[in-house]
């Protein structure tokens, strides 16, 4: 998430925590001369997915057991800046129908925002986990991670994906959908296994026809395969058809999901065989012979990620660039808006108390996608680019920064959208007003350029400052700068401009 507020530090150490649907993952790392070192694991089983009820609400048991390890997680990670800790929810919070108070009392315990991210968005980050943990060679590969509450299916090659799914299935959605009393036995095992090949029905095709050499597999019940696996002496940890087709065999025997099975844990244990009807599933449809485990997943790309972004090594500047070019933006009239808007940013983000970095960041990826509506239509275009904005796959962002990538967009043109606007978020506002002047003065094309423009802020009180006879010679660009007097007054905001 963006942090636009100027009270950051700076740390060798970064975190990265996973709120999944069945556990919740916190990794530390040092960041040092550009390497990783891995300095601690926690992991506690929440499984926050059963407590989510169908009308998306979460039980009071499964939000208490919740937040209480975010309060144990928030004892390791209240002295780090916010910059160094990325904090992420995936399917349940993803489900969860008002997740805003849940997400304040999370942030509170935590001491961090949480951002909610896209199963797309989930999936790359595994990719790129997985991808640091085994070397990729030659060719496709196929990278598969069961969550609690949804399972990811990405083909890549080398450190790039090619292709994403996230699939409606996880070990804790099938074992509380077909085994909630505990019971097991065939007709359950067969209805679970086809409503997850109904899940993957759609989008198998796709994936076999492109092909792999290198099949993976990560994330805590596949890691748990293989450890049965090896325990029972079926193979050196290596999955195949036959040692999945085993397992289920051993639960039919028992009729119960308390089976004992060597090499499995215990606080695995009530979710194995939901875990294991899925892995069953996609040995099938994707007609898999065997799976190698991968020791590292979703917290590790995070922390990769984040070890990138604090490098300028960020995705999310790719991905901007991407989505200009996808709805063919004018980016030479894109970074003359981006230029203007952070020369006036630079200006005055010591009075407005605004981070220079991601501040800059949000305010310069908004001034290179705020004309992506022009391909839609010319008529109230900046609805439709803000449409586009909030819902299009953008990789590297959460949903949080999109709102707020969205929001800016939105608002850079006509009367401020006071309704759908955050106008308790000031450091947004201000980000918008900054983008709305500098698109004023690239709203036609100035032949003789633009002048020296002076911007001072004090407050809700914005002075711009121009040379007098440059603002007699531009009466249309005046003429906007008088309107914009007005539409900033709406909000509460008085602009003054004053000839030099």
């Amino acid at each position: 998430m963006f942090n636009l507020s100027s009270n950051s530090r700076k740390t060798s150490h970064i975190a990265a925590i996973d709120l999944g649907s069945n556990s919740f993952h916190m990794i530390v790392a040092r960041w040092d001369n550009g390497q990783l070192t891995l300095l601690d694991r926690l992991r506690e089983p929440v499984r926050m997915g059963f407590g989510l009820q169908e009308d998306g609400s979460l039980s009071d048991d499964a939000r208490e057991r919740a937040l209480a390890c975010m309060e144990r997680f928030g004892e390791c990670l209240r002295a780090y800046p916010s910059r160094s800790v990325r904090i992420v929810g995936t399917k349940t919070l993803r489900s969860i129908a008002d997740s805003r108070q849940f997400l304040a009392d999370a942030e509170k315990r935590l001491g961090h925002p949480v951002e909610i991210i896209s199963g797309d968005e989930e999936a790359r980050l595994i990719y790129l986990g997985v991808a640091h943990c085994i070397a990729p060679g030659k060719g496709n590969r196929i990278v598969m991670d069961i969550g609690g509450g949804s399972t990811e299916v990405i083909l890549g090659e080398s450190m790039n994906t090619l292709l994403k799914e996230s699939l409606n299935m996880g070990c804790v959605a099938i074992t509380k959908k077909f085994f909630n009393d505990g019971k097991v036995n065939e007709k359950l095992i067969t209805k679970a296994l086809i409503a997850c090949l109904q899940e993957l029905e759609p989008v198998k095709d796709e994936f076999l026809e492109r092909g792999w050499k290198q099949v993976l597999g990560a994330s805590g019940s596949i890691k748990a395969v293989a450890k049965v696996c090896e325990a029972n002496g079926w193979s050196d940890g290596t999955i195949t058809l036959d040692s999945l087709e085993k397992i289920i065999a051993l639960y039919l025997n028992h009729g119960k999901l308390d089976a004992q099975i060597a090499g499995l844990s215990d606080d695995r244990q009530p979710v194995f065989l939901g875990g294991v009807i899925v892995l069953s599933a996609l040995f099938d449809a994707l007609e898999l012979d065997q799976m190698v485990a991968a020791d590292w997943a979703l917290r590790e790309g995070l922390l990769f990620d984040q070890k990138g972004r604090l490098e300028n090594h960020d995705i999310r500047q790719a991905s901007v660039d991407a989505l200009a070019a996808r709805f063919h933006v004018n980016m030479d009239k894109a970074k003359a808006v981006e230029k203007t808007a952070l020369n006036l940013l630079n200006q005055v983000a010591p009075h407005w108390q605004l981070t220079a970095e991601d501040a800059s960041k949000l305010l310069g990826w908004a001034a290179r996608l705020y004309q992506v509506g022009l391909d839609i239509a010319h008529n109230d275009y900046h609805k439709h680019s803000a449409y586009i904005v909030q819902n299009v796959d953008l990789a590297g962002c959460s949903r949080a920064e999109q709102t707020q990538l969205a929001a800016l967009v939105l608002a850079h043109r006509k009367r401020f959208p006071a309704k759908s606007f955050p106008l308790d978020n000031t450091d947004l506002v201000c980000l918008a007003i900054l983008l709305r002047m500098a698109a004023i003065f690239h709203r036609g094309k100035i032949k003789d350029g633009l002048p020296t423009i002076t911007i001072k802020a004090d407050s809700k009180k914005i002075k711009l400052i121009l040379p007098g006879k440059w603002i007699d010679d531009h009466p249309l660009t005046q003429a906007d700068l008088e309107t914009e007097q007005r539409h900033l007054g709406d909000i509460g905001y008085d602009l003054y401009l004053i000839a030099d």
